[in-house]
């Protein structure tokens, strides 16, 4: 393996025979390194592979780095590595860097971007919201700029984009389909979700298996076990309207037909945040 970026004592870019561009992490890789030289395998603590193939592309990303966005990147990583027990793709170095960048250039010429999904992403991705919010305060520690709250989001779905245990890689269609099913409860139930309740919480976990499978197209059982709780539950007329438009929704947006006892179910989670 040759090095072929430094970026600072304890993490380097090289080229592998067998799997092409990487990243390497570990105590004084890169110290009195140069660009050419062989890596000393000894000091390898974490390697971290690209997914996507295209060494060009990917070249040209490391190299575009600047060493102190890479550096709170890599904190980040190491950190999230620990607390999420997973491991990552080589892209999050480049995806996050980038991202940091961009964000604290917005930040100094004042362009706000608002993150529309940033309540989704909060109550779906809680250790990933937690961990944006931590490198948050590094970047404020390390470039005296403060960033607004909405960026924690945009990196916690970063975290889980390019997470090894991310197989579905359908996150921000997943962060999508919550939001449009919450809107349709607020505007139809005529009531604002209270964030921080366990009744969103567990609704908001429900909705997620839900999109997965939506995504996966993975038919459940038709035969409607749920009957009897169902009949009970149409006894609110706006409950019952509720739960029609967001399976219309389902229809017709994802091609997904909600089975009886996913109907079902979302009654129940939806009469909870109702409190009726």
């Amino acid at each position: 393996m040759k090095i072929i970026k430094i970026f600072n004592n304890n993490s380097i870019a090289a080229l592998s025979d067998e799997l092409g561009d990487i990243i390497l992490t570990g105590s004084g890789t890169g110290f009195q390194k140069k660009i050419g030289d062989l890596v000393d395998e000894s000091r390898i603590e974490k390697t971290y592979i690209f997914k996507e193939k295209g060494e060009k592309r990917i070249r040209r990303g490391i190299n575009d780095i600047e060493p102190i966005y890479y550096e709170i990147t890599s904190l980040l990583v190491s950190k999230a590595t620990e607390q999420l027990n997973t491991q990552f793709y080589g892209e999050i170095f480049l995806a996050i860097s980038d991202h940091i960048a961009f964000a604290i250039k917005r930040k100094k010429e004042n362009i706000d971007l608002p993150n529309v999904v940033l309540s989704e992403t909060k109550a779906l991705y809680k250790k990933e919201y937690q961990l944006g919010l931590w490198i948050i305060k590094m970047i404020k520690e390390k470039t005296d700029i403060q960033l607004e709250e909405a960026e924690a989001g945009y990196i916690a779905l970063h975290l889980v984009n390019f997470s090894t245990k991310n197989n579905a890689q359908n996150t921000s269609k997943i962060v999508n389909f919550v939001k449009d099913v919450f809107d349709i409860i607020e505007k139809t139930m005529c009531i604002k979700l209270e964030l921080d309740s366990i009744d969103y919480a567990r609704l908001s976990t429900h909705l997620k298996f839900l999109a997965e499978r939506v995504f996966r197209h993975d038919i459940g059982n038709t035969i409607d076990t749920t009957e009897n709780i169902r009949d009970m539950l149409k006894e609110n007329i706006r409950l019952s309207l509720c739960v029609n438009r967001i399976k219309k929704l389902i229809q017709k947006k994802y091609h997904y037909t909600l089975t009886p006892d996913e109907q079902t179910y979302l009654c129940i989670h939806i009469k909870k945040n109702c409190h009726i």
